[in-house]
């Protein structure tokens, strides 16, 4: 009886262990982060701490959501990542490791919300393995004041494949910067080509009167 007693405490004691870093990872006296993943293939939003398998190149989102429980100075949010680099950012409010900084009037009950398109390094080393990528979020009430939360978003199963879409992806953005930076002549170059025209048909002219 009393075996079984014990075994039922170290069960419950572990499972409260297991339970309470989850439940508790984003929230802080000052306020909240809850973060989301979801693969760019349509995928459906899922709650952190997400457990997907990806292949080198593919690309997926991440979007936290942040709250305050009080009136703030300011807040910081980085996307951070340990060892080998794993993950890079395609778009977003920052790039890996650079904190993100807001120093408005923040109020209470305020949220944020912010979006990063999201990939896996092509040629990254660390194949084979789980890669975890962490937010990190700093709230200060004041100078003197503040609390740090951290938990990962995803610990992704890296596989050692390239993604089916990540050739495509490429020609996709390559195309779309040919059409911003180029395919079109800017308009001193166009105006010094007519004139160059109208100064070889006078010249043209002129010779032939001449004549």
């Amino acid at each position: 009886m009393i075996k079984t007693m014990v075994v039922w405490c170290l069960i419950s004691l572990l499972f409260i262990i297991n339970t309470i870093p989850v439940l508790t990872a984003g929230e802080c006296s000052y306020g909240s982060v809850h973060a989301w993943f979801r693969t760019t293939s349509g995928g459906e939003w899922e709650n952190a701490t997400a457990h997907p398998w990806l292949k080198r190149g593919e690309s997926f989102d991440i979007k936290t959501v942040l709250t305050a429980k009080a009136d703030l100075q300011v807040f910081f949010v980085k996307l951070h990542e340990f060892g080998t680099p794993v993950f890079e950012v395609v778009e977003g409010p920052t790039m890996m490791e650079q904190l993100l900084e807001c120093r408005q009037n923040i109020l209470s009950d305020q949220t944020f919300t912010y979006v990063w398109k999201m990939r896996v390094i092509s040629d990254t080393t660390w194949v084979n393995g789980y890669g975890p990528l962490e937010v990190f979020v700093q709230f200060n009430k004041n100078d003197t004041a503040e609390y740090r939360v951290g938990f990962d978003v995803i610990t992704a199963f890296i596989m050692d494949e390239l993604w089916e879409g990540y050739l495509q992806e490429n020609i996709s953005e390559n195309h779309s910067s040919e059409t911003i930076h180029g395919g079109r002549l800017p308009g001193f170059e166009v105006g010094g080509m007519f004139i160059a025209v109208f100064l070889l048909c006078t010249f043209i002219r002129l010779r032939e009167k001449m004549r």
